[in-house]
């Protein structure tokens, strides 16, 4: 997907995402979406393949930040991120709680071309069935894990390719796009407030302070 032309007294907001997956375009858009004015702003958000460098099946908050920040830095140096205003990765992994069961989150990053700082910003935190545990402990990654686990809801359309493993856990009520799109929101956070957390002014800032 490639950036349109600007529109006639419209400022272009362009987004690119370290991954070509639906859902995460989507959560994408929607976080920038939830802080930007209804007026005055054009978003368009493109995906780029962009390796993660980790394990299929991340473990853990450092190699799941790792993931999320490669994804980043790929898609900076891609042609469409060399040109975006700000760049967003997605990383989701899994860990051992206190009580040593797994369970699921995700690392999002965002950042602004201008700027070499990197805001992340973790998602909240969710449970998994015994199941899926032993299945992912048998070196299954976690969508797979889940539409073998929930083969039934996946017929029903739930599963890896739909709403993710939040989604066939809440038979949809919550999917993946809108597990991702609040950290994806909340990742923005630095950028909307550039001035108290002392970086360069850009698209996100300028839009809340004129509005």
């Amino acid at each position: 997907q490639a950036f349109g032309s600007k529109l006639v007294a419209m400022a272009l907001l362009r987004v690119v995402v370290g991954s070509q997956s639906e859902p995460k375009l989507q959560a994408a858009r929607a976080g920038f979406s939830r802080l930007l004015p209804r007026e005055g702003l054009e978003l368009q958000v493109a995906g780029v393949e962009a390796e993660s460098g980790v394990s299929a099946q991340p473990r853990g908050q450092d190699e799941t930040r790792r993931g999320a920040l490669n994804r980043l830095a790929a898609a900076r140096a891609s042609a469409l991120g060399a040109e975006a205003d700000f760049c967003m990765a997605f990383e989701g992994g899994v860990e051992e709680d206190s009580a040593g069961r797994l369970v699921c989150f995700a690392v999002v990053c965002a950042q602004f071309r201008e700027d070499a700082f990197i805001s992340e910003v973790r998602s909240a935190t969710h449970s998994l069935p015994p199941g899926i545990e032993t299945l992912i402990n048998q070196g299954i990654e976690l969508g797979v894990a889940t539409d073998q686990f929930f083969t039934k809801r996946v017929e029903q359309g739930y599963g890896k390719a739909s709403g993710g493993t939040i989604g066939a856990l809440t038979f949809g009520v919550v999917d993946r796009v809108e597990f991702y799109a609040q950290p994806a929101a909340l990742s923005l956070v630095p950028f909307l407030n550039a001035d108290a957390y002392g970086l360069k002014e850009n698209p996100l800032f300028r839009a809340a302070t004129q509005a």
